[in-house]
């Protein structure tokens, strides 16, 4: 594994880019404490630290492959899925919970043939079952808010996730790393360039803490983080790397405040708790699920 030249210089990136936010998590932390806002561990250092848990358990699942990475994917996806029918509780619709998990199932199969005849028609076995599904139940009654909730459910959180696979199957272990690494230094870079220089105001109803500046300085400076990965992802020239990156950042915005619109629908503030510091896997991976089918098929305009 570390005689892997794109392994190594992988390694090698995501190390500068552990001792970077260490550095700023230890600066913003010792600010915050003189401003005496906290006491004891910061959410700042559970999101470190939940970082660098979470970062060698990926790397080492991508660089395997299949089957152990489509595993792994569908896991994510399934956790997803979870956490939306769990919020989804605090809506006054049902949502079919179990349509949704033996989907999950489809999706594990399908990922795991080549052919991708299976997946590709996913999506309209989903509408027809899930569509049907009050008429055999002979229960009319808010039909049309349960089937969509549920539809919603199965094809963002599992079925566009899952693009992920094929991703690494089309453009190897570095490929997938990059588009990672990629969507999360967006989340990085908006994050801390909105803490530092952010004082105009995003889209205060969804998110009232993203700012113009942050969103900008993400788009930014994820366009030109993307010229780092030319080593991985050869076939693609500076200038259309530098537009894989601002396509991320855009893209990588979007699903965050998609599920933020979620959240204040249901009047929440986290999707859960199983991520020190991010709360639940949703608000860790959101601007993931949306960014990595587009990406995909991006990349396949210049393969």
């Amino acid at each position: 594994m570390f005689k892997d030249p794109v392994f190594f210089k992988t390694l090698q990136i995501l190390l500068a880019i552990f001792a970077i936010i260490l550095g700023f998590t230890i600066f913003f932390d010792l600010r915050n404490r003189r401003l005496k806002k906290y006491t004891g561990l910061g959410e700042l250092w559970k999101r470190y630290l939940s970082f660098c848990i979470i970062t060698p358990i990926f790397l080492y699942f991508s660089y395997k492959g299949r089957p152990l990475f489509n595993f792994l994917i569908i896991v994510m996806a399934s956790l997803y899925l979870r956490e939306f029918f769990k919020i989804s509780k605090l809506w006054q619709y049902k949502v079919y919970r179990w349509e949704g998990r033996i989907f999950s199932a489809l999706i594990l199969l399908a990922t795991l043939f080549k052919e991708k005849f299976l997946f590709y028609r996913v999506p309209l076995i989903v509408l027809v079952v899930i569509l049907a599904t009050p008429v055999f139940l002979r229960r009319p009654q808010d039909a049309l808010r349960q089937t969509s909730a549920t539809i919603v459910g199965i094809l963002y959180f599992g079925w566009m996730f899952s693009y992920i696979i094929f991703l690494r199957e089309s453009f190897g272990f570095g490929g997938v790393i990059a588009v990672c690494i990629l969507v999360t230094l967006n989340d990085i870079f908006c994050y801390w360039v909105g803490k530092i220089f952010g004082k105009h105001k995003l889209i205060p109803p969804i998110s009232p803490n993203k700012t113009i500046e942050g969103a900008l300085g993400g788009l930014i400076l994820t366009s030109f983080s993307a010229l780092l990965f030319k080593y991985a992802l050869i076939d693609l020239s500076y200038v259309q790397l530098f537009i894989l990156g601002a396509l991320i950042s855009i893209l990588g915005q979007i699903g965050d405040l998609v599920i933020s619109v979620i959240k204040r629908d249901m009047g929440i503030k986290d999707t859960g708790k199983i991520l020190p510091g991010h709360g639940g896997m949703l608000d860790r991976f959101d601007s993931w699920i949306f960014t990595l089918p587009f990406v995909y098929f991006f990349l396949h305009l210049f393969k």
